[in-house]
């Protein structure tokens, strides 16, 4: 007999476990009786809080999506200089590489989800326009400041975002790599590119 706990709290920890079983066994092969079985709850009890197995999976997109645009609009939208705020993301990011292992697997699920759900593959595409429009705000005031030289920030945001998806995915598949020094080579490497070069 589970203890009484409140409905988020509920919510979490079967959310918690459907992510480990998505990770673990992939979305398709995954069951609401192993959901169930690793939040040790009835299917019953999954159910009273999600209809299926897709609200669950979908629930996780936007729980992920949730936290990682909250930080974002929280840093774009700032009073820090550029290169305060390039530091900081770069700290946020380079920590949740390191802190949450399992994050660039789940990142794959979502992907190979994609490919195979027309609803989920456009609720990713949304995202990730929206994590660029951010960045585009980033770069936009690194030009205002005469930081960065005058770019298409749009296409630069989406190269930056590809950068970090790249990392993410090698890190799933687990090539060997410092994810600090990759990252670091990487970001100075865009950034290069696009310092104002003398007049």
């Amino acid at each position: 007999m589970t203890r009484h706990l409140p409905e988020q709290a509920r919510r979490e920890q079967i959310l918690s476990a459907a992510r480990r079983c998505f990770i673990e066994n992939g979305y398709h092969p995954t069951r609401m009786d192993d959901i169930a079985a690793a939040a040790n709850l009835s299917k019953g009890g999954v159910y009273f809080h999600f209809k299926s197995k897709q609200e669950v999976f979908a629930s996780l997109v936007e729980e992920e999506y949730t936290r990682s645009m909250t930080f974002l609009q929280g840093v774009s939208q700032g009073a820090a200089p550029i290169a305060e705020k390039m530091q900081i993301l770069g700290m946020h990011y380079l920590e949740y590489f390191q802190g949450a292992p399992d994050a660039p697997r789940f990142f794959v699920v979502m992907g190979e989800m994609a490919l195979r759900d027309e609803a989920l593959a456009k609720k990713l595409l949304e995202m990730q326009s929206a994590y660029i429009v951010e960045i585009a705000k980033l770069i936009d005031q690194g030009v205002a400041e005469g930081v960065l030289r005058p770019v298409d920030s749009q296409v630069v945001a989406a190269i930056l975002k590809a950068l970090l998806d790249g990392v993410e995915g090698l890190t799933a598949l687990r090539f060997p790599m410092e994810i600090s020094r990759y990252l670091a080579v990487g970001i100075d490497i865009l950034l290069g590119g696009l310092m104002r070069r003398p007049e």
